[in-house]
C-alpha cells in the first residue's frame, strides 16, 4: 500500500525512547527521525536517532531522516551536509532526508540572522549536497519562511518541500510533499498518542517508498527492467484523462488483471498508482506509476486479450 494520504510523525530525543510500536498501532504509517543539529560534530548527533531508526525498522515502518540547522553561511551547510551523510552511512531510508530551516531557538537571529539571499543559499548547498551522493533530499520550513525567506522559484522548484503549518488545512500554494498538520497545538485530531505523549504529526501526499526504492536514491539499488513511460498521467493529476484511465484500470479490475480498487472520480491517487504499478509488474516494466501512451496502448491490450 502506497504512503499518499497517510498519515506519520517526526520525532526527536526530546520524545525520549518513544514505542515506535505504539506509534504504528495507533494508525500513523511513517516515522521522520531527527538525526542531528547543527555541524558535523558527534555531540549534535540525536541520541535516540540510532535508536528510532532500529525500532522503525523492526516494526516495519517507512523513515526518514531531518537535520535542525544552525547554518549562518555556506561553510556551516556543507558541514551540516556531512554531519547527515555520516550518520546515515549504511543505512537506507525510505523517506526523504529533510533540512530544517528555521530559527526556532533564536540562534540565527542572536548571532546575525543571514539575509534572505543567504538562507536560501544555505539550503541550496545543504539540498544539492545530499543529492550530489544520491539522497532523496527535501527542505521543511514553516508557511511563513517558504511565504517569505525562503521563497525563491530556484529553490521551491526544485526540491521537494515540508510545509509546517499548525492548522485544519495546508495554506501554502506551491507544490509540498509532506506537511506537519499538528504538534502541541492540533486543530484535527489529538496533539498526542496514547502511551507516547505529545508529538508533531503529519501528512504525506506521495509515495515515497515507492519513489525512492524505484529511482535508486538513499542507498536503494534502482529497480532494473525497461521504463515504458517517461512521462503520463502520474500522482495528483487531475481531469477527464486520468478519469478515463481509471476507468480503464477498473474495467482491469473486473477482469482480474489488477486486484486494485479506487475512487470513479478524475484524481490520480494512491489506489490509482498501486493499480498503475500492478499493470507495469505483469508485463515486467519498473513500476514508476506513470501511465502513459504506451501504457494505454498496454493496458487496452491486456484487456483485449482478456475479454475474448
Amino acid at each position: 500500500m502506497g504512503l499518499s494520504g497517510k498519515k506519520g510523525v517526526d520525532i526527536s530525543s526530546l520524545n525520549g525512547n518513544v514505542s515506535i510500536e505504539k506509534i504504528k498501532n495507533a494508525g500513523y504509517d511513517f516515522v521522520m527521525i531527527r538525526c542531528g543539529y547543527g555541524s558535523d560534530l558527534t555531540v549534535q548527533d540525536d541520541n535516540q536517532f540510532e535508536n528510532n531508526v532500529k525500532k522503525c525498522e523492526a516494526a516495519g515502518v517507512p523513515w526518514g531522516a531531518y537535520l535542525y540547522s544552525y547554518a549562518l553561511n555556506i561553510e556551516d551547510a556543507v558541514s551540516e551536509a556531512r554531519h547527515v551523510i555520516r550518520l546515515l552511512k549504511g543505512k537506507k531510508p525510505t523517506m526523504p532526508v529533510a533540512f530544517d530551516m528555521e530559527d526556532a531557538d533564536g540562534y540565527k537571529r542572536r548571532n546575525g540572522m543571514p539575509s534572505d539571499k543567504m538562507l536560501v543559499d544555505i539550503c541550496k548547498r545543504f539540498l544539492a549536497e545530499l543529492k550530489r551522493v544520491g539522497y532523496y533530499p527535501m527542505l521543511y520550513a514553516s508557511l511563513s519562511w517558504l511565504n517569505n525567506q525562503l521563497n525563491d522559484p530556484g529553490l521551491l522548484n526544485a526540491y521537494d518541500v515540508w510545509v509546517a503549518q499548525w492548522n485544519s488545512t495546508c495554506d501554502y500554494r506551491g507544490n509540498y510533499g509532506l506537511w506537519q498538520y499538528g504538534g502541541e497545538t492540533n486543530f484535527l485530531e489529538s496533539n498526542s498518542i496514547s502511551g507516547v505523549g505529545v508529538i508533531d504529526k503529519d501528512k504525506c501526499y506521495k509515495d515515497y517508498p515507492t519513489i525512492i526504492k524505484n529511482g535508486g536514491y538513499n542507498g536503494w539499488k534502482k529497480q532494473s527492467g525497461k521504463v515504458l513511460d517517461e512521462t503520463g498521467y502520474k500522482m495528483l493529476d487531475r481531469g477527464t484523462g486520468v478519469l478515463a484511465l481509471k476507468e480503464m484500470l477498473l474495467l482491469a479490475r473486473q477482469l482480474k488483471i489488477t486486484n486494485q480498487g479506487m475512487d470513479e472520480n478524475g484524481v490520480f491517487g494512491d489506489g490509482t498508482q498501486i493499480a498503475v504499478n500492478q499493470v507495469l509488474k505483469k508485463g515486467g516494466y519498473v513500476q514508476n506509476g506513470i501511465a502513459g501512451d504506451n501504457f494505454i496502448k498496454y493496458l487496452a491490450k491486456l484487456i483485449r486479450e482478456k475479454a475474448k
